[in-house]
């Protein structure tokens, strides 16, 4: 694993999708590794599908906030397409995007509050972003999990082989955060992410 001197992840997605969790697991990698880090997490309506949020940061110097600038993220792992475009704002420049391509209308867009985001929202984040990973798991058809309650775990694959991370590590920080009767499922989670990065990935900016 390549050290990093300091990165910022903002993880979005709607409420029940496993944001914290992921947050959680990434969390306890870092401190395993040896670094500093701050995490936060801000939740709208998360408990009835709304929008949640959490701000990780972790570097080998002290780290004040643990909240994330705006322009200042250099990862955003998204679970569902409008959460990825509504955090755009804090991505870098050269920052990259990991979002699921499930799509679902929360709750504040649902009774009007907000509005839902007009054109092509993958075009959008390709428009913002140096790199883009699109992740379609309709694409793919397992019947020893249900892929849309993993997303998470999937995610997290996908990052760790993007960054080159040890899969032993982030499984038994994985191991550390999931209820034991859940990670046998988790882990073939994670296997299947894997497999999504290996196979001939096209959506990429």
């Amino acid at each position: 694993m390549k050290r990093d001197e300091c990165k910022n992840i903002i993880i979005s997605g709607l409420g029940g999708q496993g944001v914290v969790l992921l947050g959680k697991i990434l969390a306890d990698f870092y401190d395993k590794e040896g670094y500093n880090l701050k995490i936060s997490n801000v939740m709208g309506l998360g408990q009835r599908g709304g929008d949640v949020q959490c701000h990780l940061r972790y570097s080998t110097q002290a780290i004040m906030s643990p909240t994330i600038k705006y322009g200042d993220a250099d990862y955003i792992i998204s679970f569902e397409q409008s959460e990825t475009l509504r955090n755009l704002h804090y991505l870098k420049d050269q920052g990259t995007i990991i979002s699921s391509k499930f799509e679902l209308s929360s709750p504040t867009v649902n009774i009007g509050i907000e509005k839902d985001i007009e054109g092509n929202k993958i075009e959008i984040m390709k428009d913002n972003a140096s790199h883009v990973y699109i992740i379609d798991t309709n694409k793919y058809v397992n019947s020893e999990i249900n892929l849309s309650k993993v997303i998470n775990v999937i995610l997290l694959a996908f990052f760790a082989d993007l960054m080159e991370y040890d899969d032993d590590k982030l499984l038994d920080a994985l191991k550390r955060n999931v209820n034991p009767k859940y990670i046998k499922d988790n882990i073939k989670a994670y296997d299947f992410g894997k497999k999504i990065f290996k196979d001939c990935y096209k959506d990429v900016n």
